[in-house]
């Protein structure tokens, strides 16, 4: 199950020709052509959905930032699986763990929605199976597994603070971290904080080389978000991305798209407090990608 890194993976995976991003580049983009047309979007979703919106797009073209309800609080959900998955590669970089320590599975541990380890209990899974488990089928108990190897809710929080991000900050474990209710600040980020979050992961220092590599093919090789972005992305162009879902009628995304010859855009969207129906919402997701993309994929 432990995937290999293949040549054309990496290939892939290294986002063509790409300086090395520091938060401290990422500034406020200028309202344009583009923000107008995306915000158009958005406002049309919050309006049908009566639902409340944060989108976040970092271009690294141009190494500005837009956001709208950028620094508002919103549920974290599933998102927080790329965050547990990066310390647990912080801490075996560090020599603090291995991913190839084997954890067994047991019955009373199996949450809801676990498609890959139900068939597992009674048996033994490593932490990098488990990363891959919960990064690509967002299986719950996997996800689980690991916040118990990196210490915890805290400790991730702890992790995140470390990193510069103040914001997000997860509380519980599976499946009531889902909870979403709209008051909580338990179990939530903002798009923006998680927009500079991925860049610091995915293109800092924090993770050695091989671990940035790997946490980029967990996203890449995401099976649960086809109806989202990946529906409407423009051929040529690579994904990498998180979903999440939970009460309140949340949803969420967060993605780096990019092409061989084009810097990749990070984008972050959250929708949430809202009756429409999973369908809907997956759709109104998928509507504010195709409009960014019009927008920046050029």
């Amino acid at each position: 199950m432990e995937l290999l890194m293949k040549n054309k993976i990496r290939s892939i995976f290294s986002f063509g020709v790409l300086p090395t991003l520091l938060l401290t580049s990422i500034c406020s983009l200028a309202y344009s052509a583009n923000a107008s047309s995306v915000l158009t979007e958005i406002k049309r979703v919050e309006r049908e959905l009566d639902a409340r919106v944060g989108v976040s797009i970092y271009d690294v073209k141009t190494k500005k930032l837009w956001s709208y309800n950028g620094e508002a609080r919103f549920p974290l959900l599933s998102t927080f699986k790329t965050l547990a998955c990066a310390k647990l590669l912080v801490d075996s970089d560090k020599g603090n763990i291995s991913i190839y320590t084997s954890v067994e599975v047991h019955s009373e541990s199996l949450m809801e929605y676990s498609p890959v380890l139900e068939k597992y209990v009674g048996k033994k899974i490593t932490l990098g199976e488990a990363c891959s488990a919960t990064m690509q089928m967002s299986d719950n108990t996997a996800a689980n597994i690991i916040l118990t190897s990196i210490g915890g809710p805290q400790e991730l929080t702890k992790f995140m603070l470390g990193i510069g991000d103040s914001v997000t900050r997860l509380d519980r474990i599976e499946p009531s971290l889902n909870e979403a209710l709209a008051t909580d600040v338990r179990d939530t980020t903002s798009p923006n904080a998680m927009t500079k979050t991925l860049n610091t992961l995915l293109f800092g220092t924090v993770l050695s080389t091989e671990s940035k590599a790997k946490l980029k093919q967990w996203m890449v090789e995401n099976k649960v978000s086809g109806s989202l972005f990946r529906s409407e992305l423009p051929s040529g162009w690579y994904i990498a991305d998180r979903s999440g879902a939970g009460g309140n009628g949340s949803r969420a995304i967060t993605a780096i798209i990019w092409s061989n010859e084009r810097s990749p855009l990070i984008v972050s969207v959250y929708l949430t407090q809202t009756e429409a129906s999973f369908e809907n919402r997956n759709k109104a997701i998928a509507k504010i990608g195709k409009e960014i993309f019009k927008q920046y994929l050029k």
